[in-house]
Formats: structure tokens, sequence, C-alpha cells
């Protein structure tokens, strides 16, 4: 094993980066003697499905080893025998089962949400705070609370003039507070990716100084028009003076139409003609102040916003320590600020951590930012001086997510980071997924030598002041090998030629042509479309559903477009406003109201064609239900009588049950597990059917609950680069091949120094000022580098064929993909048939798609939630546990009404299991005196699900915790498979740490069998 403390590892697409990480960490717990185990191990990923896909590695090839099965030459590095790596391996696996949270491996904002969860308190914070990811309420809320206050504040009154001021300046808008918003949101966004500070500007009237300046130069414009008729001078200069005087002095508040001939100090005289040294001074003057003013309005026209905005943090602070809400956007900077400012002292939390993990492990590090660095470093550098050890592993060339803080560069920093470090650098240059004509064809386009040759043509009439030298080494190791059995391969560009009338037509013509050949030798999950962004999605669906095709794109898998949830929303949106004839009739005419009824779509409407000929007055409703009295009854009264009594979730299930949703519509069922999640997590932090469906309204097509995970089905695949990355498959097609442009966002954020400063740089603020001109060259580079990385991305995805179709436009600019190339159509390799396995690599397929709830569970989003294992005995001891869990006490209350109410509880929350025989157990328990004294005590001293943190921040879940009078009461509930070793060890270590709390008290532990309903007393 590598003894090196630090070891980075490039990972070119497709040469086994998972794999890699999975090998170390069972290297650390294989090959330590003992002296590692998995709480010393963190390894943290970029997603939630890294995490998933990392954990089945190291379970799979520790339950392969386990068992003795092949496990090629993954272990041979260890230098033990097969029996010996059998039985670490056991013994590995038992300490994952017994501890599991203990097994880190998971997203760096869940290792982040860890540390301020261990110090709250310090940090002024619940320990109980919630995690939200969307704070647009929150913001908006904190803006109004700002204005508000404006009004009795003179200060905020007068920021708020200077603002209005500045705005009327250069918007034409009639709502100033939304642009403020708008402003507001970016700076949020950006200070939270950094983990800065936002740095307040000078609070002297911008548009003063602004108006000062420019009445100065347009004094002098006004001089320097009176000398033209006595001037012989290039055409150009005159129509830069006409502008301005047109145009009055607007035209320097709308920095990007001022003039470019402004930015040349000197005149340019016709041939042969005088020069007039007034002019030349005057001229030069002009162009001075013009540049000064650009600098100026640079570095100070964001002053206002980010003075209102430190006023709305502290508002947005204020509401959110109330709330007892963190959100996703403030973690990292909280972690690093709470870092930052126990400097001297560092938190004793922050010891209890480092003490705990000894090796690091980092998954896509090319995309981790600053902030999220700044935070693990620390512990590292604690780590590293005992012995610990860093494993960081990605691949610069696929840094895609810049737009949310990655950078890339910190790859090659750690040297900087730590001097005395040694650090073992890896390459890894095999690919393992392409065949040999796609892998050549990469290592052409993204050779050093390809990339030298596209800035040169492409920068080759421009004048820009950047340095390229980042760029070019980011591919400086791209060039891969195939391995031997891959030889094989095809790739076709078709390149559309810009005399072609109709280009998007034409795109259209070539990518069917390619699909229907395409579908001669493949299956339609086999391919893969890549789209640059989400709104080309929608096109290429179109095209292949046209045309019958069975697809898969983000669009198919949003609940919100899903049939079912369409009509469940309706008799939602019915319920809450009985009034909304719209939605009852959605609803009555679908097919989850007549498979379930019986009653033809046909009959209700006529039933609407009758009731709008006689212009029935009333209610519409109530005329269904006058006409149709037993279906009403049968179908909707209940829901009536519900209605604002019971919890949304609650009344969802009513539904389900109600019309037989699952049964009906089988193919709906992870949809509706979705849904169901989804108000799981409303519910969490607000109520009411009226404001659940405003949230589910209001929630964007870009939140993740709004998707069902699932293993990929039968259709052809859509999505964008970034749903891309980590996958591969069979063939991939990009219909629009292109390197898109795209424009600087402003503000511009400077991070250089230790707050962020708000800049305004433009194209052609840049014409003016050197510094905005450096700023502009090295971000449009660097915009295009993030474009190539995007395009790398997804043209490694292929395993055997790739085809491209590149428009001659990328917007209204020529397509710089063209200028990449190099060349015009191109054919490589032969098309044939492969024998190709249905799974797709990168997604871990778990289960039929189609199977019960069971298999359903393990498509949701939180991997946390309830999965029922395939192991009977264990699946009917997590039921009985659940039921347990919903029984407080029994005092003073009828044992048979409490048990059935139970068994509703758990019959909703395991809706697709069989449950008949949770009644049965429990009646036979309590038939055991001994076990139902244990529920004889008030409710007031019983907690279930008791959680407890030892000293080291790890937390323990207690089945039944009673604290009496005279003694603590623990009572462990079992299945009869468990380990009474180990289980006896656990509830000790339970004691400990109870007799900590309760001083002076007795502590009792009882461990019930919920199979045999047998009590046995710790000794």
């Amino acid at each position: 094993m590598n003894k090196s403390q630090i070891i980075s590892v490039q990972a070119s697409a497709g040469s086994g980066k998972t794999y890699n990480l999975a090998k170390r960490y069972i290297y650390l717990l294989l090959g330590s003697n003992n002296e590692t185990s998995i709480k010393n191990i963190i390894a943290v990923t970029f997603t939630n499905k890294a995490a998933v896909e990392m954990k089945y590695r190291v379970l799979d090839y520790l339950k392969k080893a386990a068992l003795c099965l092949d496990t090629g030459d993954f272990f041979d590095d260890l230098n033990l025998t097969k029996t010996e790596i059998s039985k670490k391996s056991i013994a590995t696996l038992e300490d994952i089962l017994r501890f599991y949270d203990n097994f880190n491996i998971g997203t760096i904002d869940s290792f982040k949400n860890h540390i301020l969860k261990s110090c709250a308190i310090s940090i002024d914070l619940s320990p109980n705070f919630i995690i939200e990811q969307d704070y647009s309420d929150n913001l908006l809320f904190s803006l109004e609370n700002f204005l508000q206050k404006a009004r009795y504040s003179e200060n905020l009154r007068n920021l708020l003039l200077q603002y209005v001021s500045q705005y009327t300046m250069k918007d034409s808008g009639w709502i100033p507070k939304n642009t403020i918003y708008r402003e507001t949101e970016k700076i949020f966004k950006k200070s939270g990716n950094t983990g800065k500070n936002i740095l307040t500007g000078n609070r002297e009237s911008f548009d003063n100084e602004a108006s000062s300046r420019v009445k100065m130069i347009t004094d002098k414009i006004k001089i320097f028009a009176k000398l033209l008729p006595k001037l012989k001078i290039n055409s150009h200069h005159i129509k830069a003076v006409d502008k301005v005087l047109k145009n009055d002095n607007k035209i320097f508040f709308e920095v990007n139409n001022i003039p470019k001939r402004f930015s040349s100090e000197s005149l340019e005289y016709n041939k042969d003609a005088t020069h007039n040294p007034e002019a030349d001074e005057l001229w030069e003057a002009i162009s001075k102040d013009i540049k000064s003013f650009c600098d100026f309005y640079m570095n100070n026209y964001y002053n206002i916003y980010s003075n209102i905005y430190s006023q709305v943090a502290i508002e947005f602070d204020k509401q959110s320590r109330k709330d007892g809400v963190v959100f996703l956007n403030e973690i990292n900077k909280k972690t690093v600020n709470f870092f930052e400012k126990n400097e001297a002292v560092m938190p004793e939390v922050y010891y209890r951590l480092s003490e705990k993990y000894k090796h690091f492990l980092i998954d896509e590090f090319q995309d981790t930012s600053l902030v999220q660095w700044a935070g693990i470093k620390r512990f590292l550098e604690e780590s590293l001086a005992v012995n610990g050890t860093f494993f960081y592993v990605g691949d610069v060339k696929q840094a895609i997510y810049a737009f949310r803080g990655g950078n890339s560069e910190l790859f090659d920093t750690m040297s900087n980071e730590f001097p005395s470090a040694n650090i073992d650098k890896q390459y890894l240059k095999k690919n393992f997924r392409s065949g040999k004509v796609v892998v050549d064809f990469n290592n052409h386009i993204f050779s050093k030598e390809n990339i030298e040759r596209f800035l040169n043509e492409l920068y080759e009439n421009e004048d820009a002041k950047c340095d390229f030298s980042k760029f070019v080494e980011t591919y400086n190791f791209s060039e891969q090998e195939s391995i031997q059995e891959h030889n094989y391969g095809y790739v076709e560009i078709d390149v559309i030629d810009k005399t072609f009338e109709d280009v998007n037509e034409e795109t259209k013509q070539k990518f069917m042509n390619h699909i229907s050949h395409l579908i001669e030798r493949f299956a339609l999950q086999n391919i893969a479309v890549l789209c640059r962004n989400n709104d080309e999605i929608p096109t290429v669906s179109s095209w292949l559903l046209e045309k019958g095709f069975e697809i898969e794109s983000s669009q198919t898998l949003n609940i919100k477009n899903n049939n079912v949830i369409k009509q469940i929303v309706s008799l939602l949106m019915f319920i809450n406003s009985p009034i909304d004839a719209l939605s009852f009739s959605s609803f009555v005419l679908g097919d989850v109201f007549s498979k379930a009824s019986s009653f033809e779509s046909t009959e209700f409407e006529k039933f609407i064609f009758t009731y709008n000929k006689e212009n029935k007055s009333g209610i519409f409703y109530k005329n269904f239900r006058y006409k149709y009295e037993t279906l009403w009854n049968e179908y909707f009264e209940e829901f009536f009588v519900k209605a604002g009594f019971v919890p949304v979730y609650e009344l969802t299930l009513s539904i389900l049950e109600k019309f037989k949703i699952i049964d009906n519509s089988p193919d709906s069922k992870a949809f509706v597990m979705c849904f169901l999640e989804l108000i799981k997590d409303f519910e969490m932090q607000d109520s009411g059917l009226k404001n659940f469906l405003e949230y589910f309204n209001k929630l964007q097509d870009d939140k993740d609950s709004l998707y069902i995970k699932n293993a990929f089905g039968s259709g052809i695949k859509i999505m964008t680069a970034h749903k891309a990355k980590g996958l591969q498959f069979p063939v991939v097609i990009m219909p629009f091949f292109k390197l898109s442009e795209h424009s600087m966002d402003r503000p511009y954020f400077d991070s250089s120094n230790e707050e962020i400063k708000l800049l305004n740089i433009s194209q052609n603020l840049a014409k003016f000022s050197e510094k905005a001109k450096k700023i502009y060259d090295r971000e449009k580079l660097n915009l295009l580098l993030s474009e190539l990385n995007v395009l790398y991305v997804c043209m490694t995805r292929a395993e055997y064929e790739f085809y491209a179709i590149v428009p001659p436009k990328s917007g209204t600019a020529n397509n710089k993909a063209l200028v990449l190339l190099g060349s015009g159509n191109l054919i490589s390799g032969v098309q044939q048939k492969y024998a190709i396995n249905n799974a797709v690599k990168g997604e871990v397929v778990l289960d039929n798609f189609d199977t019960n709830y069971k298999g359903i569970q393990k498509y949701l989003m939180n991997d946390k939630k309830t999965t029922i294992d395939i192991n009977d005995i264990k699946r009917r001891g997590t039921i009985l546990h659940y039921a347990l869990s919903k029984i407080v006490s029994l005092k003073n209350k009828n044992r048979g009404d409490a048990i059935a109410d139970v068994v509703n509880i758990t019959k909703r929350k395991f809706l697709f299991e069989d449950i008949d025989f949770v009644k049965e157990k429990l009646d036979g328990m309590f038939k055991s005196e001994e076990i139902l004294k244990l529920f004889m005590y008030d409710e007031t001293k019983i907690y279930n699900e008791k959680e407890i943190i030892n000293t080291f921040g790890d937390s323990f879940r207690i089945d039944k915790l009673i604290v009496d009078d005279n003694e603590i009461v623990v009572v462990d509930f079992k299945s009869s498979n468990y380990n009474e070793i180990k289980n006896k060890e656990q509830l000790k270590n339970y004691a400990v740490l109870i007799s900590e709390i309760y001083l002076h008290k007795k502590i009792v532990i009882y461990i019930v069998d919920i199979e045999k309903g047998q009590l046995n007393i710790l000794q």
C-alpha cells in the first residue's frame, strides 16, 4: 500500500476514479493492522449519487472478499492471503453494520452540516436547526423588513434615496424593488460560494460624483466641438462628439454606449492635415477623463447595492435564527467563519473531530470551492500532523461547476498548502470505458497542440490581455490509452453549412437519420442524447416523440409532468377551494377517477355540456353532487369532512387508498412516493393544504425534490452535460455541438482580497479601463475553458459510438466549436453490432423498477429514508420497531384501541407492505405483564427514539428511555436474530453515557425480543 501522506490522482474520463477511491478506502482498513476503523476515515463526494455509488463499490468488494469470490487484482497490493483478506473483510462489514453512522461516505455539505451540528450552540444556533435549500422567501421577507425600517430610520431612508437616484439615472423600469432583490440574491449566492463577506462601499452619493465628472467631460467636449470646423480629422472623431452632444449626459450612465473612439488619447488627422496643439491637448484630456470616469464607474457603481445588501443580510440572519434554519448556501460560510473567529483557541468540537478523522478522501476535487477547502484544510492540518493521510482524485478537464464556486486550481496548490508533505502525484491514463476510435478522436481534439492551435486562431485578431498558460496546462495530460480488448468504435461529425436556409430543420433531419440507423443495431436505452442546457431538451424530445419513440428526460422524470400526480393535485386544489370547477372537472375527466369508479368520461362530458347549455346557476360541484349523489358520497364526501382537520400527508394517503391509485396505475408508484416525500418534507416546516399547494406550484423545475431517482428504463436518454457527468452510454449523440457564448455576470465579484468587492465590468468598459480589460479578458477565457470542459465531459461519455451535429452559429456568434474541430465532416471507425450489458454503469441498479414498495423506496432522494430489507425477519423487525416507536404509554388507555391506532399509522408508513402480523405480535407482547409494565409510566416520563450524543459528537438512538424519580429505564427492542454479545456491549455504552447525564440515579436496562415477546434484564 502507498505510504505517502498525500496522494493526488488525476483521473481522466473512464479511467476508474470511483474504483480507485473504493480501493483506497478499503486498503486503509484492511492494510492497517487494525489501527484504522471506519470512524477514522471520511470520504467526501460532490453529489449524493456519487456517495451512494462509492458506498456500493466498497460494500460490494468487501462482500466478495468476505465470501472469497473473484475480485480480480483489486487486493493484490495488500500482500495478504485470500484467507486473511476474507477475515478482515468480514470484520469490516460487521463494523459497518454495527456502527453504520461511522460509515462516513457522503457529500461535502453533509460533512459541514455535521460540523455545524456539533458546534451549533457556540455559534448561537439552535442544536436542532433545519437545513433548507430554497432561501428566496426568507430573502424577500428580509428585504421587505429593510424597506419597512427605512420609513423610520433616516440613515436607511437616505440609503434608499441614493439608490433611487442612481436607479433613475440608468434604469427605466417602474419597480426598483425587483432590481434590488435580483442583485441582492446574486450577492447572497456569491457570498455563500466564497465564504467571504461583502465589502460595503463608500456611503457618499455615487450619482453626485458621477454627475460632476460627466459635466466636466461634456463641457470639454462642447469646447472641442467648437474647434471641429478648423480640424481635418477622421470622421469617427466627429461622429463620437456628435453622439455625446445629441444624447446629452445620459450616454455616460449607459457606459456601453460611450463611443470607442474616446479610448484613443490622440487624434487621427487626415493625410497632409495640419495638427492643432490645442485640439490635441483637449482631446487627450477628454480621453483621460473618460477613462478615469470609467474606472470610477467600475469601482463604485455597485456600492449602493453592497450597502443595501449588508442591511438586508442583518434582517436575513435574524429571521433565520428565529426560525432555527440554516440555508444550504450558507453552510460553508458559517463553518469557515466559525473557525476564523476561534483562531487563537480552536473550538473543542474541532479537536474532537480531528482526533476521530485521520484519513481524508475527496472525490471530484476539481469542483471543490475555496470556501469548502478552507473548512476541510483545518482538519487535514491536524490529521497530517499525527500521521494521517489525504487522498484526492479528480480531473481538471471535467471542472464544470465554476458557477458554484468550484476552483480547479486547487489541484496544483497542495505543495504550497502543505510544503513539508511528500505529495505522490499519479495520473490514470488508461481508458476502460471507450473504444479505441473514440479515445483516439478525443486524444486529437483535446491534445495540447490542438488546444494551442485553437486559441491562436480564435484570438488571432483580438487584443486580449490574458495568459493562455492555465488553459493549455488543463489539457497538458489529456492523452489516454485504450485497453487492448476495446479495438472498436465509431465517430461521425456532421457540420451544417451556413448556407442552409433552415439550420434547425437540417439539424432535425440529420439527427433523426442517425436515430433511424442506430435502432437497427442498438436498443433505445443504449442511446443517450446530450444537450448543453435544459432549453434544448424540449426540442429534441418533441422530435423523438413526434416519431413515436420512448424517451427519458428531466421532463419525463419530473413529478409535476406525471399524469397521475397532476390529477391528485387537481383533486387537492378542488378540496382546498370547492368553487374551483376547472380542477374538479380535470380530476373527474382523468383516468384516476374513471378506473376507480368505472364512471365514463364521456358521461361527464355530457354533463358539462348540459350544464353549460342550460346556463345553470350555483356552484358546479353541487350540481354534480345532486345528479350523481351515490358517486359523490362514495368518492368525495369524506374529503370534505377531512379538509382542514388532517395533515396534507394523511389526506393524500386517503386519496391513494380511496381511488386505488397504486393498484390501478402501477407505473406511477415511483412518482407517488416522490410526491409523498415532498409532502413530508413540506410538513417538517409548514402545514395546511393551501400552503402546500402554493409551495408546490412555486417549486422551480431545477429542484431535485421534483424528480424521481430511478435506474434507467427502456427509452432514449435525453439529458444535459451536467446530469451526464459520471455516467457512460453505448452511444452518445450531440445534436447541438457548440461552444456557447456566455456574457460575464454583473456585478463581477472581486474576491482577491479578504472581502468581496463588487465591480461593474463590461466589454465596453474594458475599452476604457486597463483594470476592466484585464478582468474581462481573463473571465472571458475562463468562460471559454468551462465550455470546453463541458464538451470534454460530453464527448467522453460514449463507449462505442459518438455522433455530433455542428451548427454554424452559437446564438448570433460564429460557433467556436468549428475552430476546435479544425475540419469539416468527419467519419472514423466502423459501425457494427456489439454485445451490450444493458445495466448502465454509473447508476447503482438495486432492484427492478416495477417492484413493490421496497423497490420504490430505494429510488427515493434521501438514502436515510426507511428501506425494507429483503430478509423477511429483518423486514418484520423493522416494521414492528416502527410500530412500537409510536406507542409512548398505555397508562389509562384502552389497549385494543391504542393497538388499532398504531396499526393504522404503521399501515400508512409501509403503504405497500403486508402488516397483518403487527396486531398479533403487539397483542402477544402485551400479554407479558413484565413488558406491559414498561408501558405504564406517565407519558411525561417517557422518551421514544431518544437521541444522545457522546463527547466525540457521535449520536446514538435509544428505543425507549424512561426517566423515573429514582431510576432510569432503558428499553431496547430487538428481533430474534440480533448478536447478543455486541448488543450488550452497545447497551453498556448507553449506560455510561446516561450516567453522565443523570448523576446518582440507578440505571436499569431491558432487552425486549419483539419476535418472541420475551423480556431480559441486562445485569
